[in-house]
């Protein structure tokens, strides 16, 4: 027998193997799908709703400051909410900045 012939008939019986192998992994991936078709055409299929984000709780203000009437803070609630939308990967529409204290 030659060199040359035994590498080919390896090769051939390698091929043939792989080839079996996977026919049988594709047989068994048919069959798993179609018995999982079987079993899920019983069932209704619930229409999956959109996670909703859970609402930002707010923590309660121990004493709420009062601001004088003549100090402007908005450009200070802007920077705030810009702050919170940071911090919790929410948008700024999705909460809103009731009250602050200045602390000193």
């Amino acid at each position: 027998m030659n060199i040359t012939n035994l590498f080919f008939k390896a090769g051939e019986v390698t091929g043939l193997g792989l080839l079996a192998v996977f026919a049988i992994i594709a047989i068994i991936f048919v069959v798993i799908k179609a018995i999982g078709a079987g079993l899920g055409s019983g069932k209704k299929e619930k229409k999956k709703k959109a996670p909703v984000p859970e609402p930002v709780k707010e923590e309660p203000a121990l004493a709420p400051a009062e601001a004088p009437a003549a100090q402007d803070d908005s450009e200070l609630i802007a920077v705030l909410a810009a702050a919170i939308s940071a911090y919790c990967g929410e948008p700024v529409t999705k909460f809103r900045v009731v009250s602050f204290k200045h602390i000193k």
